[in-house]
């Protein structure tokens, strides 16, 4: 019998309409090799959406990317992104404007984000506003030296700016922040009856909010080591395992994300499931 496909054998999003996420980067230093070394091995590449090898983009993938005016489907942490980078103001702004129905996660450097973030948060405040309760996302990632000369401008815009001077601290928030944000879709999306499309952003929840948990604990991307169970990470399987009881039973959607749930569970053998400190 042939085993149902799961998010986890194939990459998600595939044979689906293009993600409605994205990932924008404005910094002239992307393309070098000695900036972003943490935040960079989170991104995977694959020519061939069929197979199920990732590799990290090379330094020649950020050159084209900041080259290029379309954005680039790319792995993060195991979900498909659209990742578009961009090296000066001009075309950055060009393409909010081009995606404004999008949900964009942004990373800029201090410079440059001193100059767009006012005009980011003036022209297009509508995509970092979470469109049901008009609460603000902390979308906006600085990544900076000197975390005190642009905490001083970034004040005004203190609703969606965060500032880092450690890209694996800002690796680490933004893996937190994307995983929240597709938990939150996912327990919306039932009361328009996608049952299938809240399954699938469940798991990408509970994928991301596993990575963050390993990077929170210090521990390798590939250490065979404990994570600890936290509440959040209960409370997605929990939503997991409501949604799913919504399906009708002849859906072979159902077995579709159970695989996924299974699998996941079986790369989380490690995972300790005593209780921990609540995470922030």
């Amino acid at each position: 019998m042939t085993r149902a496909v799961s998010p986890a054998d194939t990459p998600a999003n595939y044979d689906d309409e293009k993600p409605n996420h994205m990932i924008f980067w404005l910094d002239p230093a992307i393309a070098n090799p000695a900036e972003y070394q943490h935040l960079k091995k989170a991104f995977g590449s694959n020519t061939d959406p069929r197979c199920e090898t990732w590799t990290m983009l090379t330094d020649k993938d950020y050159d084209n990317l900041v080259v290029s005016d379309i954005p680039r489907t790319i792995e993060f942490e195991g979900v498909i992104f659209l990742l578009q980078a961009f090296t000066d103001e001009e075309t950055c702004l060009e393409a909010f404007e081009k995606n404004q129905d999008k949900r964009i996660f942004f990373i800029t450097s201090g410079l440059m984000g001193e100059k767009i973030v006012p005009k980011v948060v003036e022209r297009y405040r509508h995509i970092f506003t979470d469109l049901i309760t008009d609460e603000p996302y902390l979308s906006i990632y600085i990544f900076c030296h000197n975390t005190r000369y642009h905490g001083n401008w970034a004040t005004k815009y203190a609703d969606y700016v965060l500032i880092f001077d450690f890209d694996s601290d800002l690796l680490q928030r933004m893996t937190r922040d994307i995983s929240i944000y597709f938990r939150e879709r996912g327990k919306r999306m039932p009361k328009d009856n996608n049952i299938e499309g809240a399954l699938k952003h469940l798991h990408w929840a509970k994928r991301l909010w596993y990575q963050y948990e390993k990077i929170k604990q210090q521990l390798e991307t590939d250490a065979p080591q404990v994570v600890l169970e936290t509440r959040q990470s209960r409370e997605i399987n929990e939503l997991i395992k409501n949604t799913e009881a919504m399906l009708p039973k002849e859906s072979s959607s159902k077995d579709y994300y159970s695989n996924d749930h299974n699998r996941d569970d079986d790369r989380d053998d490690e995972m300790d499931t005593r209780p921990s400190e609540p995470c922030d």
